[in-house]
């Protein structure tokens, strides 16, 4: 239960829990119904400004159409085919569990179970306090307006017993253990303050105590309150019907009628037991034939649930469900019941009730907007603002986002004032339920219904990419141990690994589940032999692939059983052994292959890849980080998910220290070893330019070759060696149409640039896809590379234009991302062939290849790629601010390459470094190739292009940001005062040649962007490699300068390159 505190402040909404809350609609904080924000008396007033008067019908904005259910099942098209099931009664059963979940739940309380009776009698006391404050306050009166005395609230000793009925008609539940009614001053009968809930006919309840003045205490699904000491009650719930009555299937009855001697009102839920239906009656029970109507075990469709909703359109609203009415609440949980999703009673706790929720926190009107379109694809999405709750519909043809909802008002300013010159707003009375559009209230003192908006609801699938980095998902309901004879299997898209290959004692045993597709609320759980759960922390990694990983410290011997599942739904499941001790290593034969594979390249192989590489590189959002070397994250065990999955301590025997080129061969073979996968490479020419690009054989170099090694370590370590020498960094540089090649180009989808795809640029580097940081309500997006450098160093980049380098041009090689070429391992044959791409064009299995990348142009690749990391418009400042951030990054890894030049140069007594000729300034090898910043110094101006050019992309394409054309100018000037803010506040440091500290700020590099074009050689002393201006006091300390001749040459030859942001094909 809630923890409970005397404040009445909490008071306040304790009592608020048990109703809707206020005048749905209304004034949350105010107190809803006719409590307008201004109480000047109706004679005080102009004729034309009264307090309430009735809207008018049509709403405003709202169209014959807009009230059927025909133009809205047209328009819902738009989000997904209205049949699609947005939930399985198998959901939906999970959904409720883990509504029920916590010690303050977000779900209906269940019936007949042990009553919490300390929780009960303090919210009891609560009430009772609450009310007596009210009263004594005079904010309550009575039905003519005179005070309440407070004696009927004084606090009995009860002792409470539940016993379980059914409401035979509808029966009124009172907030305090009075009859009549509770009014504020205005004294609108409407909204009975004392009405805290309804029972409707047929459903449960439990009388808890006989109150002295003859009431029953009494509790619903809902909440705590009084009932009339006559309430129209079955007899006792017969131990034999209880379990029909509260957990089982449900037929919601549509038409009013009799049956078996009683009267139903319409929209009667009765309990379900096969053809009958049972019926409580004031002197029992009785079974029924089932008369027509709609089981509630059925999917959740946007069809059927407009279906319901409309079914009600055009009804009274009813504050606390009066006379069987429906308020803001109750009209949604009514709909959805036919769904057998029990939602709870009050609005507020209706928007914690979804799949997901979306706090919109400091959202502009605009950014809601377009969340509730991208939500909308989701599944049914509920509007919550304090004291009121609408599902939404869309957008109508005109692009009006609208909702229907039970509502009592909403307010209008007038144009005259009060007597001392206040302001005066109309409460129109809507006092129904229908369609309206969210701008009612505007200009009110309340503000418009779409301002108001604090939490978007969907109940429906996984919140996807656009909304994953904003969503706060339910948590999953609890999966139990499936029995020894239950199913328990995975498959390609949900499957279960362990490591190690084969778990033991002697160990720690990681459980990893991956799926290819969002599997929504779900949980990891881990039983051992005796059927126990065990309690482990679960990581979860983005997606797709989605990853969910756990490890147990010290694993007992026996069958352990791991289900990653939602209550009753499992998503994946296994039953695995754990054996005493560790597997002894296979002998090998002399010059044996590197390793016979065992396993194949399939699907759930290369989600589990995705998760290694992931998982790997993993570092909290915003860290910028470099390690010394590979090795040292596959020495991690926190970062390795395959972390001596052989049982050889093989880690501690490796030394892995690829450059950019080996960097993807590395780590793509390395896992190939450690699952036993086919792994295979070529040996590829480097290309020349005009039209001769890499050229690579059609038999590929694989594990299948012979090694001279006596163990499973050293043979990967020799072919590790050899990958090395044959790789390099225009391997990945192939043509895109080729099909001997070692990777393949891939469509622009979110599924296909997944973690482990390879980025290969047009001039020689070569990156890695580490990780997606899901945009955020309020932020944007990143996606993040892993790349190595020729020390051996290894970093994550995020994408944009400065570290992505791209063109469409094919002649001469083939850029952008590109997936592994599948290798297949026919086992009788011994042979290995890689996947073709027009196979692959048409696969199922593997992603598939694609020309997409280059049928535009490079602002065409940009855009298609920011538009999967930002899949919602960008508010433009947040993206400027970005930029920058992506060029502060750029800038402080340059401060360790300029300073690993200067260790060289101090390491070698000074002396001059070899400059190449030509193009191959950018790619050599030896020590400018390790030193030298030509290439990154390229990246670094057109970043530099890309963070003082932003504006101009905005008025190129304003739409793109959410703009209208009316908003571009001030939007324009608004970022340029960004830009100078958050240039002027970046600072860093870098060692001058005297060892004394710099500080620059980003200004000063922007300034400087001509004296980067001359700043790549080690052989000048740092003040000029980092652009100190001519007499400065910077440069002062300057001991060194590159030979005449290379300054010359950098001038003439090689500058153009650098002042034109184009490399020379190589």
């Amino acid at each position: 239960m809630t923890r409970r505190t005397t404040d009445l402040g909490l008071l306040a909404l304790a009592f608020a829990l048990c109703g809707c809350g206020t005048g749905c609609g209304g004034a949350a904080e105010t107190g809803g119904g006719s409590d307008t924000p201004n109480a000047v008396a109706d004679e005080d007033r102009p004729a034309s400004c009264p307090s309430q008067a009735p809207a008018p019908d049509p709403l405003p904005g709202i169209r014959p159409e807009h009230r059927t259910l025909a133009y809205w099942l047209e328009q819902v098209r738009r989000y997904g085919d209205p049949d699609a099931v947005l939930m399985t009664p198998e959901q939906i059963a999970a959904h409720d569990r883990a509504l029920r979940l916590g010690d303050d739940p977000v779900g209906p309380t269940p019936l007949g179970g042990e009553l919490d009776g300390a929780g009960v009698n303090g919210e009891i006391d609560e009430r009772l306090a609450y009310l007596r404050e009210k009263l004594e306050s005079g904010a309550y009166l009575d039905e003519d307006g005179e005070r309440v005395a407070t004696d009927w609230l004084a606090r009995p000793s009860v002792d409470l017993a539940p016993d379980l009925r059914v409401a035979t008609a509808h029966v009124p539940l009172r907030c305090g253990p009075r009859v009549e009614g509770l009014y504020t001053p205005a004294l609108d009968h409407d909204f009975d303050r004392n009405a805290c809930s309804t029972v409707r006919a047929q459903e449960p309840l439990e009388l808890l105590a006989r109150w002295p003045n003859g009431m029953w205490l009494a509790r619903s699904r809902y909440t705590v309150g009084w009932i009339a000491g006559d309430a129209p009650l079955s007899p006792p719930v017969p131990a034999d019907r209880r379990a029909a009555l509260l957990e089982g299937p449900r037929l919601q009855v549509v038409d009013a009628q009799e049956l078996a001697g009683a009267d139903l009102p319409a929209n009667t839920f009765l309990p379900l037991v096969g053809d009958q239906v049972v019926v409580a009656t004031g002197d029992g029970f009785r079974d029924a034939p089932k008369p027509d109507g709609i089981p509630t075990a059925r999917p959740l469709t946007r069809r059927a649930v407009l279906e319901s909703a409309f079914a009600l359109e055009g009804q009274p609203y009813g504050w606390g469900g009066r006379e069987g009415q429906r308020d803001c609440s109750r009209f949604l949980l009514d709909v959805f019941a036919g769904f057998g999703l029990s939602l709870p009673r009050h609005s507020s706790r209706q928007a914690m009730a979804g799949t997901f929720v979306i706090e919109t926190g400091e959202a502009t009107r605009r950014e809601k907007a377009m969340l509730l379109e991208t939500a909308n694809e989701a599944g049914i999405v509920l509007l919550h603002f304090p004291g009121h709750i609408a599902m939404y519909l869309g957008e109508d043809a005109e692009g009006e986002p609208m909702a229907i909802h039970a509502f009592s008002e909403y307010l209008t300013p007038c144009d005259e004032t009060g007597p001392d010159g206040e302001p005066l707003e109309t409460a129109n009375r809507v006092d129904r339920i229908t369609v309206s559009d969210l701008n009612l209230g505007e200009k009110s003192s309340r503000t418009d219904f779409l301002s108001r908006i604090t939490h978007v609801t969907v109940l429906g699938t996984a919140p996807g990419a656009a909304l994953r980095g904003a969503a706060t998902m339910r948590p999953a309901a609890p999966v139990s141990r499936p029995a020894d004879d239950a199913t328990c299997e995975d498959t390609l898209d949900a499957a279960v690994f362990r490591s190690p290959w084969r778990p033991n004692t002697e160990q720690p045993l990681r459980v990893i589940v991956t799926a290819t597709q969002d599997p929504g609320p779900v949980e990891l759980a881990i039983f051992d032999p005796e059927g126990r759960r065990v309690d482990v922390p679960v990581h979860e990694l983005g997606g797709p692939p989605f990853t969910y990983w756990a490890e147990v410290p010290e694993p007992a011997q026996g069958r352990w059983t791991a289900v990653l599942g939602d209550g009753p739904r499992h998503v994946a499941c296994e039953h695995f052994g754990v054996a005493r001790g560790k597997p002894r290593a296979d002998g090998r034969a002399a010059n044996a292959p590197a390793w016979d594979p065992t396993w194949a390249w399939e699907r759930d192989t290369e989600n589990l890849y995705s998760a290694f590489v992931e998982q790997l590189f993993r570092e909290p959002e915003g860290e910028d980080v470099t390690w010394p070397n590979l090795q040292v994250l596959v020495n991690d065990r926190e970062r390795n998910l395959l972390f001596d999955h052989r049982s050889q301590d093989e880690e501690a025997a490796l030394d892995l220290e690829p450059d950019c080129a080996d960097l993807p061969y590395f780590l793509r073979a390395y896992f190939a070893w450690k699952l036993k996968l086919p792994f295979a490479w070529r040996q590829c020419s480097r290309g020349r330019g005009e039209g001769r690009p890499p050229q690579c054989p059609a038999s590929p170099k694989t594990n299948l070759d012979p090694v001279d090694a006596v163990s499973d370590v050293g043979a990967f370590e020799a072919l590790i060696r050899e990958v090395s020498r044959n790789v390099h960094s225009s391997t990945q540089r192939t043509v895109p149409r080729t099909d001997d090649s070692d990777v393949y180009p891939v469509p622009i989808t979110r599924r296909a640039l997944r973690p482990g795809t390879v980025y290969a640029d047009p001039y020689g580097h070569i990156l890695v896809v580490a990780g997606w940081q899901p945009q955020t309500l309020d932020g944007y997006g990143v996606l993040l590379a892993a790349d190595a450098q020729p020390d051996g160093t290894v970093g994550r980049r995020r994408f944009w234009r400065g570290s992505f380098l791209f063109t469409p041009e094919t002649e001469d090689s083939g850029p952008g991302f590109k997936a592994w070429r599948p290798a297949v391992y026919d086992r009788r044959e011994r042979r290995m062939t890689l996947v073709d791409n027009a196979s692959l064009a048409e696969s199922r299995v593997y992603t598939p290849f694609s020309m997409q990348q280059y049928e535009g142009s490079a602002d065409d690749f940009y855009d298609s790629v920011e538009a999967l990391i930002n899949p919602r418009p960008l508010e433009p400042a947040s993206v400027q601010r970005s930029l920058v951030d992506a060029l502060e990054e750029s800038v402080v890894r340059r401060v360790v390459s300029v300073d690993n030049g200067e260790q060289w140069v101090r390491d070698h007594g000074g002396q001059t470094m070899a400059m190449p000729e030509g193009s191959a300034i950018f790619q050599t090898s030896g020590p400018w190739e390790d030193f030298a910043t030509p290439s990154r110094d390229l990246r670094l101006l057109i970043s530099l292009d890309a963070v003082v050019d932003f504006a101009d992309a905005v008025r190129r394409a304003p739409e793109r940001f959410g703009l209208d054309a009316t908003e571009v100018d001030a939007t324009l000037a608004e970022l340029r005062q960004v830009l100078d803010r958050e240039l002027e506040s970046r600072k860093f440091t870098y060692t001058r040649s005297d060892g004394s500290a710099q500080e620059l700020t980003l200004k000063q590099v922007v300034d400087r962007m001509e004296a980067f074009e001359m700043a790549y050689n080690p052989n000048d002393c740092v003040e000029v490699r980092w652009g100190a201006p001519e007499g400065s006091d910077e440069l002062r300390t300057c001991r060194r300068h590159a030979p005449r001749g290379q300054r010359a040459q950098m001038q003439s030859a090689y500058r153009p390159w650098f002042s034109t942001r184009h490399r020379p094909p190589r």
